[in-house]
């Protein structure tokens, strides 16, 4: 049985992800922050240990773990949410406790380090966008995620670990963030209330936490080559049409009024990534459709 540590393990990705590596017999320590309001959302298991440890005091882990990990998730980060993306104490915080969990990570002789990274990386682009495109964030939480990228590339090289970086495109399942589209239309739409939106012109890619999880796991199984991936469905379309199918099949009434909420002053950012990266490294594809994802949910 092989160990592995998962931070910010009762985030919505940490929870899928824990579930799935204890049903392939992996042993889970699970360290989440002290007194999280959420941790009963962690069942009981044989295979998992609860870490209660403060994200500013990550070194800590290692006051609980005796023996070798064969790999390291880290999930954890605070303020992925306006308005904290631009808090950039905040962010240099969510920096410095990545690259202590990767020091922590190479104290436990850890064979892979696999980190989270977003989107917002990349900044605002329009057309495909691939791993080789040019980043170039936008918020401090873009710029910290792209920074925490690059030094850790370099520290795994020099350390020979492997380490792999899925930049995630707009996850959504159940756990998924309350005010957040997806979870705010399903809401609305079940109670037939009015949704003011953006005028929602767009394109958009959205993938389901199954297929999320799927990808990360088969990281461990993997050997590929360091470096980002860019972690999405691969079908991106106007933002309008995902918006119209939930209230397809919430069979809702609620008026949509488009246009009602005005862009940021970015403006619309499209999202079209290209996955093939990841597809071939990885044997790997999507397989959950959104209208399949949304009926699940509902």
């Amino acid at each position: 049985m092989k160990n592995v540590v998962v931070t910010g393990a009762t985030s919505f990705i940490g929870i899928h992800l824990i579930k799935k590596l204890l049903q392939n017999n992996y042993k889970v320590y699970a360290v989440v922050r002290p007194n999280s309001k959420n941790i009963a959302r962690l069942q009981k298991h044989s295979n998992m240990v609860i870490l209660e440890v403060e994200l500013s005091n990550t070194k800590d882990i290692t006051n609980y773990i005796s023996g070798d990990i064969y790999a390291f998730y880290h999930l954890a980060w605070e303020g992925a949410r306006a308005p904290y993306r631009d808090d950039k104490v905040m962010q240099e915080k969510n920096y410095q406790a990545a690259i202590d969990a990767f020091e922590v990570a190479l104290s436990l002789n850890v064979k892979k380090f696999i980190g989270i990274g977003s989107q917002a990386e990349y900044g605002k682009f329009n057309g495909a966008v691939d791993e080789a495109y040019p980043c170039n964030p936008l918020t401090e939480y873009g710029k910290s995620k792209y920074a925490t990228y690059l030094t850790i590339l370099k520290l795994a090289s020099e350390k020979n670990i492997k380490f792999y970086w899925p930049r995630i495109f707009s996850a959504y399942g159940p756990y998924d963030y309350e005010k957040s589209l997806i979870m705010t239309c399903i809401d609305k739409m079940q109670k037939n209330e009015t949704i003011d939106m953006t005028e929602c012109t767009q394109n958009w890619d959205y993938i389901y936490i199954d297929d999320i999880v799927e990808a990360l796991i088969k990281f461990l199984d993997i050997d590929c080559e360091n470096g980002a991936y860019n972690l999405a469905s691969g079908n991106s379309r106007q933002l309008k049409l995902f918006v119209e199918e939930i209230k397809k099949y919430t069979n809702s009434k609620s008026i949509v009024k488009y246009g009602a909420i005005p862009y940021g002053e970015n403006g619309p950012i499209n999202l079209q990534p290209d996955i093939t990266k990841i597809k071939k490294a990885l044997d790997w594809k999507p397989v959950i459709s959104f209208d399949k994802g949304i009926k699940k949910m509902i």
